[in-house]
């Protein structure tokens, strides 16, 4: 049965790189943890992780180059940020191999959900006056691109998530890029921080190797061609459904995730308001 859910979270995860630029773990680690025993104990968040980052890689690659085909990729507006979140994820992740195992635990669940969330009711997540393709940053774009270049790419490195969704938020609202643009910078950025975070997470944890090789490779087979697919997909549809088959999708899964997740306390919850009403 677990194999199924492999599955399941690589085809959720490849989807939600190639229409939105999403890390995998966005998607894959909630799936994992919630619903396959395997991922249950004091490291099954952690290894999740890494296999959604190993997985990120090739989907990330692949969706990077379907979006330069249709030349949605900016990296005239995008490469401060770029270099910024590479070298910072550097550091992040070395700052986590000293630290030991650092997990997403139910983050991600709740960040799953409020993503979907945000995406109906914003499919569009574009400025009205989007930027020039090759337009130079003013100043002000260069001290945002620093910010959350140094921001995101820490966090990426220290707590192994891609960084997807805030490079799309940055590129989107503070930047002028287009939603497919975004997309595609975002996911070619991905391409190196999932690179450098699944190394930094296998030194840290090498049984990860040993104990979960074969999901490793069921993960990044699925997600790849996923992401492929999805992207090819998004570039022939508008930015709009691709915002609203984003949304839908996420937020169906963050609020299954959440309810699996929560069970007990929603059943113990509902029990004590029925019990209080009679």
């Amino acid at each position: 049965m677990e194999l199924f859910w492999y599955i399941i979270a690589s085809l959720g995860a490849g989807v939600g790189t190639g229409l939105a630029g999403l890390s995998a773990a966005t998607v894959m680690v909630p799936i994992l943890i919630v619903l396959c025993p395997s991922f249950s104990g004091d490291t099954g968040v952690y290894q999740a992780t890494a296999i959604a980052l190993a997985s990120d890689i090739l989907g990330s690659a692949v969706t990077a180059y379907t979006y330069a085909k249709h030349k949605n990729i900016n990296l005239k507006r995008g490469w401060i940020m770029l270099v910024c979140i590479v070298i910072m994820c550097t550091i992040g992740s070395y700052a986590a191999f000293l630290a030991g195992n650092v997990v997403l635990g139910s983050f991600t669940l709740f960040l799953t959900f409020f993503i979907g969330i945000r995406f109906l009711v914003s499919p569009d997540t574009s400025r009205k006056e989007t930027a020039v393709k090759g337009g130079k940053l003013n100043w002000l774009e260069v001290l945002v691109s620093v910010f959350f270049g140094v921001t995101i790419g820490f966090g990426t490195g220290f707590v192994g998530t891609g960084g997807g969704m805030m490079m799309l938020v940055v590129f989107t609202v503070f930047l002028g890029m287009e939603l497919k643009t975004a997309v595609g910078t975002s996911t070619f950025i991905m391409t190196f921080t999932a690179l450098i975070a699944s190394v930094s997470h296998i030194l840290i944890h090498p049984a990860i190797i040993f104990e979960k090789w074969h999901v490793m490779l069921i993960c990044i087979l699925t997600a790849t061609a996923a992401s492929l697919i999805s992207a090819r997909f998004a570039n022939r549809v508008s930015s709009r459904t691709v915002g609203l088959v984003t949304g839908f999708v996420l937020t169906l899964l963050g609020g299954t995730m959440l309810i699996l997740n929560f069970r007990t306390w929603i059943v113990r919850l509902f029990s004590a308001v029925i019990g209080g009403l009679l």
